[in-house]
């Protein structure tokens, strides 16, 4: 999946435009957050109503959070410019471009994911928080499930790869899994109060990882 990603970002894919060369091509970094990438009828049972029985950041309220649907993923591509700009292959999944019959969008987040060198779920206030709490735990679950990570928060043993996982989030967002993101993964979180803050943070995290990378504090990935 690495190499399919690299090999994939410099052409066009489905909506997304082709992505420019980068001087780090394989410091991989991917971009999450709450933004409809998917045809969301296809992922639920046959006799669900898409109505309310939809992941709730697909279908939010405009009115219930600072961001509308089209601003969260504009936020997201201009994080993912930002980053590029400084050198890291940065990436959505939209960027990819993998066809839902080959691969559901659950499946591909986790693969991305595993793949990257960092992943930063990026989450603005959209709507409804709980929603986007559990998206991100689900993530992490999926990741990083080991024999080690079962018990209360206080006693799990995280793997070392969710040193890689950074959440950044505006101080706006409350969500009860937000806050145990630290204590049961040890995973970064941040807050940002605009894109420039939001893409400085990113930024300040990659760097972050590659230098562990480069001087043996984290396994290289090539």
């Amino acid at each position: 999946m690495r190499q399919r990603i690299i090999d994939t970002l410099p052409r066009a894919a489905g909506d997304s435009d082709a992505l420019a060369p980068v001087r780090g091509e394989q410091a991989l970094v991917y971009l999450m957050g709450p933004y409809r990438t998917f045809d969301v009828d296809a992922l639920l049972p046959a006799d669900a109503d898409v109505e309310t029985d939809a992941p709730s950041f697909a279908t939010w309220d405009e009115s219930s959070g600072e961001y509308a649907e089209d601003e969260v993923l504009r936020l997201l591509q201009e994080t993912r410019d930002c980053l590029r700009d400084r050198g890291f292959n940065a990436f959505l999944a939209i960027d990819v471009g993998i066809p839902l019959d080959e691969m559901d969008a659950a499946t591909q987040s986790i693969a991305f994911a595993q793949a990257s060198n960092a992943t930063i779920f990026i989450a603005p206030q959209v709507g409804d928080n709980l929603g986007v709490g559990i998206e991100i735990g689900s993530v992490l679950e999926d990741l990083f499930s080991t024999g080690e990570m079962e018990g209360p928060a206080a006693d799990v043993t995280p793997p070392e790869r969710t040193r890689r996982v950074m959440v950044a989030t505006e101080p706006t967002v409350r969500s009860a899994m937000l806050g145990v993101i630290q204590t049961r993964w040890d995973a970064s979180v941040r807050t940002f109060t605009d894109a420039e803050d939001c893409c400085r943070l990113c930024a300040q995290f990659c760097t972050h990882i590659q230098n562990a990378e480069l001087y043996g504090s984290l396994d290289r990935i090539d």
